[in-house]
Parts: C-alpha cells; sequence; structure tokens
C-alpha cells in the first residue's frame, strides 16, 4: 500500500513539473496569454458568485480540451492530463482566492449565523441528543476529526479544502467501523455517520464554514466533484443545514428545555452574569432572545474573537510573516534540546496565565482541553494514528510573482471512506499534488506576467 501511493505521489510530482515545464515553452505563449488574461478579466468585474462560478467552470473545460489537442500533451495517458487539469484549477483559483472567497454579503450573513448558533449549541449538545448509539461514541477519535476540518481555512485550492472535509470523515467513519467490529455489530450505516458528522461539525465550528463550502460547490471542477467526494461533501452541505435549522424536535428535547439551554449558553458565550434567573430562562421570549443575542454582539467571546483572527489571517497575503517570530512553531519533538524545553515550558506556562486573564476579564469559562496530548499535525504515533488534540500546521508556501502561495504539496492525503462497511473508491479522495520549488514557480509566473 505505501509503495502505491509513493508510485501516486512521484507521478503527481512529475506530470506537474512536466506541466510547468511545458508552459514555459513557447508553443504554450498562448495558453499563458489566455490563463493571465481570464484571471485579469474576472478579477476587474464585481463579486457575482453564481457569474464567477460558471465563468470559471466554462475556463476549465475549454483550456483542459486545448491541452487534450494540443501537442505539448500529445502522448499524455489520463492521469497525467488530469494531473495538468488538477494544477490548472489551483494556480487558477489560488489567483482569484480573495477575488472570490467570501465575498458576497449573503454568504458572510450565513457564516455568522453558522457560527453563532453553533456556539451555542456546542455549549450543551449531547451525543444523546443525536441518538448516536454509544458504541460509536469516541471522543479521542471525534477531536482528531475536528481538527482535520478545522484545517479547511488553511488552504486555497477548492480540492485542498475538499480533502479536509474527506478527511475529517475518514476519522469519523473508520472509527465507527472499529467499533462495530470490537463489538461484533453490524458495520454502521450512512443513518449511523451521519448524527456524528453534525456532532463533530458543531464541536468544530470552523470559521466562514458556508464560504468554504460555497467556495469549493462553485469553484471545484465539476467533472471531478463526483463520486465517493461528491457523496460526503453531500453529506457536509446536509449537516450545515441541519445546524442552521437545529430546533428543540431535531435534538430530541422539548421546547422549553431547549428555550432554557439556549438562554444559559448565550450568558456563557457573551460573558454576562447573574442578570438572568431561572423563570427569565424559561419564558419563551422572543423579547429575551433578542436581548441576548443583542448582548452577544456588544460582548464578542473568546470564540468569537478566535473566528474573526482565523477570518482574518486567512485573507492575509503576509501570513506568514505573523509567525516568524515563534522559533519553535514547525519543530519536532526530536529537534529539541533540554533546554530548549525548558523554554518552551515557561512559555506555555506564561501563554496559560494570559488565556485565563483574558478569559476571565470577559466573564467566560477558562476551558481546560480534555484530550490526553497535545502534539502537532506533523508527529503520530509509530502505528500511523493520531491521538489527542493536534494543531495543524501551516502548509508550505511558495513566492509567486513576489505573492505568498501555497505550495502544491502534499498538502493533505485522504484514503477512501469507509460507509457501511465497505472501501469506496475515493475518486477525489486524495490530494497527493507535488511539491514545486520556488524557482520553477517564480519562471512559470514570470512567463505569465509577460
Amino acid at each position: 500500500m505505501e509503495n502505491s501511493e509513493a508510485s501516486v505521489s512521484s507521478t503527481a510530482t512529475r506530470t506537474w513539473h512536466d506541466f510547468l515545464e511545458r508552459m514555459r515553452q513557447p508553443s504554450a505563449t498562448e495558453f499563458v496569454k489566455q490563463i493571465k488574461n481570464f484571471i485579469v478579466s474576472l478579477s476587474n468585474n464585481a463579486p457575482d458568485p453564481d457569474r464567477d462560478a460558471a465563468s470559471v467552470q466554462e475556463f476549465f473545460s475549454n483550456m483542459e480540451a486545448s491541452f487534450r489537442a494540443h501537442p505539448l500533451w500529445a502522448g499524455r495517458t489520463e492521469e497525467e492530463l488530469d494531473s495538468t487539469g488538477e494544477g490548472l484549477e489551483k494556480y487558477i483559483m489560488t489567483k482569484l482566492f480573495t477575488r472570490v472567497f467570501a465575498t458576497h454579503p449573503d454568504d458572510i450573513k450565513t457564516d455568522n449565523e453558522f457560527n453563532r448558533k453553533s456556539a451555542l449549541i456546542q455549549q450543551f449538545i449531547h451525543p444523546d441528543h443525536l441518538e448516536i448509539q454509544p458504541i460509536y461514541r469516541n471522543e479521542t477519535s471525534w477531536l482528531q476529526a475536528q481538527e482535520e476540518l478545522l484545517k479547511i481555512n488553511t488552504y486555497k485550492s477548492p480540492r485542498d479544502k475538499l480533502a479536509c472535509i474527506l478527511s475529517c470523515c475518514k476519522v469519523i467513519s473508520n472509527s465507527m467501523f472499529n467499533a462495530s467490529v470490537s463489538s461484533n455489530e453490524n458495520p454502521p450505516g450512512a443513518d449511523d455517520f451521519f448524527p456524528v458528522l453534525i456532532y463533530v461539525t458543531i464541536k468544530a465550528n470552523p470559521p466562514q464554514f458556508h464560504s468554504n463550502l460555497m467556495y469549493i460547490q462553485r469553484y471545484r471542477n465539476k467533472s471531478r466533484l463526483v463520486g465517493e467526494a461528491a457523496y460526503v461533501f453531500t453529506n457536509m452541505l446536509s449537516a450545515e443545514s441541519f445546524i442552521l435549522n437545529i430546533d428543540a424536535k431535531a435534538l430530541s428535547m422539548n421546547e422549553t428545555e431547549f428555550v432554557k439551554n439556549m438562554e444559559s449558553a448565550q450568558i456563557v458565550v457573551s460573558g454576562l452574569s447573574g442578570d438572568y434567573n431561572g423563570e427569565h430562562m424559561q419564558s419563551q421570549s422572543s423579547q429575551s432572545q433578542s436581548v441576548s443575542e443583542s448582548k452577544l454582539k456588544e460582548v464578542p467571546s473568546v470564540s468569537d474573537l478566535e473566528n474573526k483572527g482565523a477570518s482574518m489571517l486567512v485573507m492575509d497575503e503576509e501570513v506568514s510573516e505573523k509567525f516568524e517570530n515563534f522559533r519553535y512553531l514547525y519543530s519536532k519533538a526530536g529537534d529539541l534540546t533540554v533546554g530548549e524545553v525548558e523554554d518552551l515550558l515557561n512559555g506555555y506556562k506564561q501563554l496559560v496565565f494570559k488565556y485565563a486573564c483574558l478569559a476571565k476579564g470577559m466573564g467566560v469559562p477558562v476551558v481546560q482541553p480534555d484530550a490526553p496530548g497535545i502534539q502537532t499535525s506533523g508527529e503520530a504515533r509509530d502505528d500511523g494514528k493520531k491521538e489527542g488534540l493536534c494543531v495543524a500546521e501551516p502548509p508550505p508556501e511558495t513566492v509567486i510573482g513576489g505573492e505568498m502561495v501555497d505550495a502544491p504539496e502534499n498538502d493533505v492525503q485522504v484514503e477512501a471512506v469507509r460507509v457501511e462497511g465497505d472501501w469506496n473508491d475515493g475518486a477525489g479522495a486524495s490530494t497527493h499534488e507535488s511539491p514545486v520549488t520556488g524557482e520553477v514557480a517564480s519562471e512559470t509566473e514570470e512567463n505569465v506576467e509577460k
């Protein structure tokens, strides 16, 4: 299996470099001009998601048809042509990211509504509310699934963002399947999987989640959003809809209990203190709810500030500079000396103290992670499984034409997702994208800019 994956990755690397080299050839000048003109043309128009999506999809289709008919790609295999199309999509959408991502007021409004509602629901939701069977409850695996989903904002290409969703679902489905085997139960089905996906998504509460889903739906090449990828993505769209419309019935609660829990959650999240008595909480009141929502807007929670900061970082073209002063951010355990471990421990204590002071000052709880350990995403146990709450490592970046762009590396590797006990083909579920040096990428960009 490892040799097979290494072979796929090696092939992807060769074909991506082959694409860049061919685009530098004199006979590819027309392709370069078309790519440049398309990016400039779309960037100069006012944002219109439907029109922009149609234009991008049409451009992908026309360019790939042109590649197939051009002598530069004569005799190429389907795999190599597919890799060329993936490279084109990643390049185009990286360049257009700030122009098309989260630019429509309706998307931004839904983002805020999703984050607000998830922040409230996650304060009191329990697996029982979604009727998740006890044998499938695994908080450690759920934390890992949340971490995979939260990586979605560290990438800019639709394929990489989709891969984060696929990876999240893979963690869930593998955990459920292993639980069914250990309990001698039938393999889990879609009705078992979906409630867990909802629970994990609420707990993760990714910033700009709706905008990410719309970005994938609009700009992932339609010819590749098929099979396993399409199935999992449809499930995530359904999970988002469920959360946005969640009510007492959806959580198997009576209306009074639901209102009380929502009122209590609003107090916790907004940092309010003692203004609500039990009788006030139980009143059905759109009025009291609107008052709480108003105060929620006035007093942002720690979660709100984190979401706001994450949203600002992902849109910041100089995001890598924000992490330059954190010397251990990209270190691994084996790289550290005894003295550096002591420095890290002191830094950790200072960080905890600052966090506790911030939370106390805002009137919100100081939450301690339940995970048994914290490790960077690159560190795994010998058996290949991660445990504990992982910290997503920012993706490597490449300088292209003076801009910081996600390097098309093996950003996310996702195998098939097990649902109902069978291994699917995982179409679209892996992103074995090849590393590209800044030198080669810059040369390509230089050709585009000429």
